[in-house]
Formats: structure tokens, sequence, C-alpha cells
């Protein structure tokens, strides 16, 4: 498992997290931006708008916008599992 990270909602630290979770960004792809498009608070769903780009011949720059959803899953760090779970039988 990954560290552990406090971010409130459509933050920065948020988004760096979002990115990091993101497959195929890769060396070639140049991220240009990156912003987050408002879903309803209750939905367990990010989307991130994307802008990338990339060379692609020689002095030919391809620009591209995409959007990448993401599901947020609950879930507590050990140290709260254990606060929170009565351990008695």
């Amino acid at each position: 498992g990954g560290a552990w990270v406090v971010a409130d909602m459509e933050s920065r630290e948020l988004l760096a997290v979002c990115l990091k979770s993101i497959k195929g960004l890769t060396k070639d792809l140049q991220l240009v931006d990156a912003s987050f498009i408002w879903t309803e608070p209750h939905s367990k769903e990010l989307k991130v708008k994307l802008e990338l780009q990339q060379e692609a011949m020689m002095g030919v720059v391809v620009r591209q916008s995409m959007v990448v959803e993401l599901r947020i899953d609950s879930l507590q760090c050990r140290d709260c599992q254990k606060s929170y779970t009565k351990h008695s039988w």
C-alpha cells in the first residue's frame, strides 16, 4: 500500500494523488494542465480534465484534452481501524 495523505476535496494535494494513479502518463506525454470537473458531492466520483501534449514529428506538437474518471473508496488506515473497532469478543 501507498502512503496515507490527508487532502480536502478538489485540493492540490488530492489532484496530485489522482495524477499519480493515472496509468499511461509517460515521459513522452507532457502534462500541460489538470483540473477537477464538478461532480455531485455524494457521488464518490472524481473527474479530472487533463491537457496533454506530445511532439508528433520534428516541430509538430499535438495537444489533446481528455477527462479521466476516478472512484473514491472509503478506507481507514490501520491506526484508525484499531481506534474505531472494539476488540472485545
